[in-house]
């Protein structure tokens, strides 16, 4: 079997080098702290490099925002099983985006994102229109179980909503806000959680 090796070229790996630079200036800085000159050094590349991936500081903030919650997304994206028991799907699910939610520089950026969507309403609806559009996450899963005859799901993305409302209000919410921790109680919190949503949407045998 031949394997394929997918490299990037010299410019893509420039403009990766900046996307993480920038998120871990926003961290550090926040949007309104953060400088494209201290992007450019932390990113080991010029200034004009920068600019030529980049037209502004307000773009660049953008795609790491999308970068921010595109990972959360593959966090969540677990390849649907007809033969696997819909609980266990959906809680592998919950425990790997938990686990994503642990890291302190995504929570940190979040803190970053929050405020800037808090000021500009607007940025938070492009981010979340472009994230739409990415393959995979919880949708997908919900879409595969749905065509499987195992889901019944009227709207798709309340359904969602729904799923991420019961699981952010423990595992994301209070890490934002630095009101607790209920990581101790992780696996009873999801798995009620998982109960209550298969209640109201799996096809009764």
């Amino acid at each position: 079997m031949v394997q394929v090796v997918v490299t990037q070229s010299r410019s893509e790996q420039k403009r990766q080098a900046v996307l993480d630079a920038a998120v871990a200036e926003f961290q550090r800085c926040g949007f309104g702290g953060a400088s494209m000159d201290a992007i450019a050094e932390l990113a080991q590349v010029s200034k004009r490099t920068v600019y030529n991936h980049f037209a502004s500081k307000e773009i660049l903030f953008e795609q790491a925002t999308v970068l921010l919650w595109s990972r959360s997304k593959s966090a969540a994206t677990v390849p649907f099983d007809a033969k696997r028991p819909l609980a266990d799907q959906l809680a592998q699910i919950a425990r790997q985006s938990w686990a994503y939610y642990q890291q302190d520089d995504f929570i940190e950026l979040a803190r970053v994102v929050m405020a800037e969507y808090i000021r500009q309403p607007e940025r938070a609806v492009a981010a979340m229109t472009q994230l739409e559009q990415q393959e995979g996450g919880l949708e997908s899963w919900l879409k595969a179980a749905i065509g499987a005859g195992m889901l019944q799901i009227p709207d798709l993305k309340l359904a969602a909503s729904q799923f991420w409302g019961l699981f952010k209000t423990f595992s994301f919410w209070p890490k934002v806000f630095q009101l607790g921790s209920y990581d101790a109680q992780q696996q009873q919190i999801i798995d009620s959680n998982v109960a209550m949503f298969l209640a109201l949407y799996q096809v009764k045998k």
